[in-house]
């Protein structure tokens, strides 16, 4: 059996490697000729409405429910539920797919990337690479990456925090896609039938079209 403390080594591991590769690609999104400060972002966060000021407040949460998981204090030991080891190492092989593919979300949309829900003078509709088939793959990243933790740690706070982020994230998709919408009117319309939200819209062949 893998020691509890092998565990916490690899997530700290992963989880640190996950947000180097997000706050590098992030920070080459940045135009150092208009730079914003750490105010400026957390304002445009909270002129979103109510996802923005509650993915304000509960970022520094999960971080604090991360380090407790990791430091692992006794008090909190109740917290970190019993599953089977190969349900774990899933996890864990979640966690390492998701890197990749978030680099891969990264280097398509480039400049079009917003920590907040807005549109830039020079915002496009990216359909390369994972938008091809999805129209928010970086949640989907997100979304891959916070399942195999949830499978990796079985910590009870964790659980519970995914389960809150589920309605934040429906509704700030719902907020993007209107957003843009009523940016691009009819071309984004017809992109959004053509793809699905955070899975691949499965696409019937001509073969069955023809049989209906």
């Amino acid at each position: 059996m893998t020691s509890e403390i092998v565990f916490r080594v690899l997530f700290t591991t992963v989880f640190v490697a996950f947000w180097i590769v997000r706050m590098y690609y992030v920070r080459k999104t940045r135009n150092p000729a208009k730079p914003r400060s750490r105010a400026e972002r957390r304002e445009a966060m909270k002129k979103e409405g109510w996802t923005g000021i509650a993915l304000v407040i509960l970022t520094p949460i999960e971080l604090i429910i991360i380090i407790l998981y990791i430091l692992n204090p006794i008090w909190m030991m109740w917290a970190t539920l019993v599953v089977d080891e190969g349900a774990r190492w899933l996890g864990f092989a979640f966690m390492i797919v998701s890197l990749p593919f978030m680099a891969w979300v990264h280097r398509t949309l480039g400049k079009h990337y917003s920590y907040a829900l807005e549109t830039k003078i020079e915002q496009a509709i990216v359909r390369e690479g994972p938008y091809a088939r999805l129209r928010h793959p970086l949640y989907s990243a997100h979304n891959l990456f916070n399942l195999g933790m949830i499978l990796f740690t079985v910590y009870v706070p964790l659980i519970i925090f995914a389960v809150i982020g589920i309605p934040i994230t429906y509704s700030r998709m719902k907020s993007e896609e209107s957003m843009l919408v009523r940016e691009f009117g009819d071309d984004y319309t017809g992109y959004m039938h053509r793809t699905g939200r955070i899975f691949p819209k499965v696409r019937r062949s001509s073969s069955s079209k023809n049989e209906t």
